[in-house]
């Protein structure tokens, strides 16, 4: 079963191909221009970005919004993490955090078009954001948060573990879980 992935980013990519790959699926990158609401939930975000794929013609598809969210901010950065961080960068979120609860979640929505059929599925991880200097802070591509985000139940960061290790607490394969199961059921259900 093929899974176009309407995404941008590799880093998202190569997760959705290595949750989905033993459940018999391959994904696919679907290169499409989305337009980002910068404004609504993670979940108005994610069905929008399938609304738009829908009215290009296509008929299968997945699409995903993912954020962090600092319990210091009522839900903040959320939709806008990209943006955020973009402009601030690992001095701002650790500014940003002087004093304040370090507590967070990443949150993912990831919504499907199936032959008409549409579902959306979401999932958290909870954990805290380290206190380090951000001259420590090794980045990596396509997760900024992961090299200064430990898991909930845990010492170590995202970036720290390996992708199997990552994979026991990441949002994005829980998430990615419950599509397989869906498909799967939507593909019995309808022979192909």
């Amino acid at each position: 079963m093929i899974i176009p992935f309407a995404t941008q980013n590799q880093a998202k990519l190569t997760e959705a191909k290595q949750v989905l790959q033993p459940w018999g699926m391959d994904v696919e990158a679907l290169s499409l221009e989305l337009v980002e609401p910068d404004f609504g939930t993670i979940e108005a975000v994610a069905r929008d970005k399938l609304r738009q794929v829908r009215k290009r013609g296509y008929r299968r598809a997945m699409v995903d919004d993912a954020g962090i969210f600092f319990k210091a901010y009522d839900h903040f950065p959320g939709i806008l993490t990209k943006r955020i961080f973009e402009r601030l960068g690992y001095k701002g979120v650790m500014k940003l955090l002087a004093g304040e609860s370090r507590e967070a979640w990443f949150e993912g929505v990831v919504a499907v078009l199936w032959d008409g059929e549409t579902a959306v599925f979401s999932a958290k991880t909870p954990g805290r954001i380290l206190d380090v200097a951000p001259a420590q802070v090794r980045p990596e591509p396509g997760f900024p948060f992961n090299p200064i985000f430990v898991p909930e139940g845990e010492h170590r960061t995202m970036g720290e573990m390996s992708a199997e290790e990552r994979e026991t607490y990441s949002y994005r394969g829980k998430v990615l879980r419950q599509v397989a199961v869906w498909l799967n059921r939507q593909h019995q259900a309808d022979g192909t």
